[in-house]
């Protein structure tokens, strides 16, 4: 019994070690997505759920890999702050001023960001302060609203931010049919829509929608993943949770799920490395 006990004491000390190493790495996926609406090449990098992490001082390694990948646009499709966490906002805008000096950068709100919105929330003030400073740098924050990246090419970003009432945890909650419609523009026909959409549960209605692609994040890989099997549980206590991470494709349409650049509450990835999308848009 004791030897056992000394046994599973070493085994929690080297899990613990392995998730504090695992927690200062990430790595660049590679993505291409085509289309005929598409005219020439493009590059993007797309960064989820940053929750206030840095990798290196003042998140110089992060930026160092963005650099190398050369992108024309970086999208953010939410929750790079903590919501209970004012001290994530400065970090979170930090890397965004250093963001815009790359790229021009497109924001959408997550859970994190939307639920911070209401007056009677902690940190309220100081989530309007940054939203104001994120403004003011040049980020543009796409909540519902649609921008036309090139007027030659009809590419199209567009921000969804729902409700918070669509991240109740423990369960998935049904999405109105209508919803889509009410909150966004709907673009032109000959668009090449990319749509940020933070919660990667409603797929099948951002590609019925209309969204060429969607950019989503908010299930962090599933926090656990089983090789060969997909993840366990979402940090939104959903178990084995069907848009965890990769690319699906849904009405002919492509959506990409990020594992996120980040934690929050719980701080585990097991095999599901940290991430960023480095995204290439095709002629077909």
């Amino acid at each position: 019994m004791v030897k056992i006990l000394v046994i599973l004491f070493f085994l929690g000390i080297l899990f613990i070690l392995w998730q504090k190493w695992e927690l200062t790495k990430f790595e660049v996926t590679d993505y291409a997505v085509m289309s005929e609406k598409i005219k020439k090449a493009h590059r993007a990098i797309v960064i989820t759920d940053l929750h206030g992490f840095t990798y290196g001082k003042k998140n110089q390694h992060l930026l160092e890999k963005i650099k190398d990948c050369n992108p024309e646009m970086i999208l953010i499709p939410g929750d790079l702050i903590v919501s209970k966490y004012s001290d994530t906002f400065g970090t979170a805008l930090e890397l965004l001023k250093e963001l815009v000096k790359i790229a021009p950068v497109y924001y959408s709100f997550g859970n994190h960001e939307t639920r911070l919105r209401s007056p009677e929330k902690m940190n309220h003030c100081a989530f309007q302060n940054y939203v104001e400073e994120a403004e003011k740098i040049g980020v543009k924050i796409l909540n519902n609203k649609s921008f036309l990246v090139s007027e030659l090419e009809n590419i199209r970003i567009i921000g969804l931010e729902l409700p918070v009432g669509y991240y109740e945890k423990g369960r998935i909650v049904p999405m109105k049919s209508d919803v889509l419609e009410d909150l966004l523009p709907m673009p032109e026909k000959n668009d090449y829509v990319i749509l940020l959409a933070h919660n990667p549960a409603y797929a099948e209605y951002y590609a019925k929608w209309g969204a060429d692609v969607t950019f989503c994040g908010h299930n962090h890989g599933g926090l656990i993943r089983i090789p060969g099997i997909g993840s366990l549980l979402s940090p939104q206590l959903t178990l084995f949770p069907k848009y965890d991470a990769g690319k699906f494709q849904k009405e002919g349409k492509d959506i990409i799920v990020s594992r996120g650049i980040g934690t929050h509450t719980f701080h585990i990835r097991i095999f599901n490395r940290a991430e960023l999308l480095n995204i290439q848009f095709l002629p077909k």
